[in-house]
This record gives structure tokens, C-alpha cells and sequence, in this order.
């Protein structure tokens, strides 16, 4: 009976691994000598052959390129960012405005609200040297509140930024009953410094940015199918429990429904349930 030798995959791997290593560093001692050679003739033929340590650095250099040749492939590399002092002292511009945005709506909440005394509060919001004309006060006037304030753009200034801000008051009539004022805007005008806000002078008019040339309501024909009525009620009762569906509609797949919802004031609103639009879906 033949017998036959056994040899495990792994050992002859090894002696392929050992045999390509020393390939390798023959190649590379051949390559090293080749290239000192090389310096050593532009060394001996150069007028200034007498810097050594021209030849040092050149070798050095050399030699550093060929061990980073013959270094194992199995050798992961990463790459690392290197971030400047700068980098690290940046602040994102929508951090850096947060302060300038928040003054703005705060100063325009009080600045347009008129309910008694003028607050020294508002007076301090302004920078140090301002000089301001007589302000409004319920002895001229009636009472007046901001019922909301949002800003809705920014730019940077000089000293600061430019905040644009839109807002709506509430104002008393002869009679003692609140309306709601037309939706306006200012531009408030912020200074920064060293983290520090004040307003720079008193609120500039604008026009609010209404959009009365954008279309996308949903179109729909027919009526939206039963099951989808039933989910939209089923929705709806975590808001009214005696939600009515007024509308339905449905658009190819998608469906549209129209109920409405109501408070404790006895008002009812509707609002939609869309299948392109399901919270949480």
C-alpha cells in the first residue's frame, strides 16, 4: 500500500508567507544599494561632496520610502482629520444667532405690548447710548398685547444682525372687548458683543412674507372608502370623541377626509386626515 505525506494547508501558507518576505527584503536591500550607490556618485561627482549632511538627509529620506514599501499588506491604515485651533473655535452660524433671534421676539413682544407702566425692562434692551422718543402707554392709548412673535429671517450686520420678526397683537376696543390686530413685521436691528445682545434702534416695517401664488391643495373626486372613514374617526377621537366627518374624497390610491374637532367654547374646526400624510405611518 502507497503511503502519502500529510501537509497542512496552514504550513505550506506559512513557508509561501516566509519565502514572499524574503523576496521582499532582497528586493528591498537591492533597491537600498542600488540607490546609495547612486547618491554616493552624485556625492562624489558634486562640487559641494563635502556636506555630509546633505547625504544623511538624502539616505535617511530614501531609506524611510523603501521600509513603507515592504511594509505587511495586513497592516490596516486610518486616516486621521487633523482640525486647527480654528476649527475648534468655530461656532456653527445657527448657535451663533439663537441669542440674536431670541432677543429679537423678545423686544417685539414688548416693545408692541401696552398693558401699564412702561417696564424698565424694555428700556434696558436697548444699547447703552440710545436715545429714544416717547413710547406709547395705556394713558394715550388702549392696552395691547403680542399675542405671538416669530422670527422668519436673519442677516448679519456690522455689530450683529438684522432679525426679521412677524407678529400679531391683540387690542382693546372702546367697548372693552380684544381683536385681533392684521398679521406685521419688523426688522429688529441686534448688537453682539462678547455674548452680550441689545437692540441697536427702534423697530424698521416690513411686509410679512404672505405667498399668495402657491398652489397644492389635493385634488379629489368621489368619495374616500369605508375603511378609510372609519380610520380617520378612529383617529380623530383621541382629539373629540364626537369628531363628524364633513368631507371625503379620494385622488387615485390616496384619500382625503374632513372632519371636525371642538373645544369647550362650543367652536367646531375642521381639519383633515390625508393617506399621504398619516402620523407615524
Amino acid at each position: 500500500m502507497d503511503e502519502y505525506e500529510e501537509i497542512p494547508w496552514s504550513t505550506l501558507l506559512s513557508e509561501h508567507q516566509q519565502g514572499r518576505t524574503k523576496t521582499l527584503y532582497l528586493a528591498a536591500a537591492v533597491i537600498v544599494s542600488v540607490v546609495i550607490g547612486f547618491v554616493g556618485i552624485r556625492w562624489l561627482t558634486s562640487p559641494d561632496h563635502g556636506d555630509g549632511a546633505a547625504l544623511a538627509a538624502s539616505t535617511e529620506t530614501t531609506t524611510s520610502v523603501v521600509v513603507e514599501s515592504v511594509e505587511p499588506t495586513t497592516t490596516s491604515t486610518t486616516t486621521t482629520a487633523v482640525l486647527s485651533e480654528a476649527d475648534l473655535m468655530a461656532v456653527q452660524p445657527s448657535i451663533a444667532e439663537l441669542p440674536a433671534v431670541a432677543r429679537a421676539e423678545w423686544f417685539v413682544t414688548d416693545y408692541f405690548t401696552v398693558d401699564g407702566p412702561f417696564p424698565e425692562e424694555l428700556i434696558s434692551a436697548f444699547v447703552n447710548d440710545a436715545s429714544l422718543p416717547d413710547l406709547p402707554s395705556p394713558a394715550d392709548a388702549a392696552i395691547s398685547y403680542v399675542e405671538w412673535a416669530r422670527a422668519f429671517d436673519i442677516r448679519p450686520t456690522q455689530g450683529g444682525y438684522a432679525v426679521s420678526v412677524v407678529f400679531r397683537s391683540l387690542t382693546e376696543e372702546p367697548g372693552g372687548a380684544f381683536i385681533r390686530s392684521p398679521v406685521r413685521a419688523v426688522d429688529v436691528l441686534v448688537a453682539v458683543d462678547d455674548g452680550e445682545t441689545a437692540i441697536a434702534d427702534l423697530p424698521i416695517p416690513i411686509l410679512p412674507p404672505v405667498f399668495h401664488t402657491i398652489e397644492g391643495w389635493m385634488e379629489s373626486e368621489g368619495e374616500a372608502h369605508d375603511e378609510a372613514i372609519a380610520a380617520t374617526l378612529d383617529y380623530a377621537g383621541m382629539f373629540d370623541e364626537n369628531a363628524v366627518v364633513v368631507q371625503s374624497g379620494a385622488a387615485g390610491p390616496e384619500w382625503r377626509v374632513v372632519f371636525t374637532i371642538g373645544d369647550r367654547s362650543g367652536n367646531r374646526w375642521p381639519v383633515v386626515m390625508r393617506s399621504d400624510a398619516i402620523p407615524g405611518a
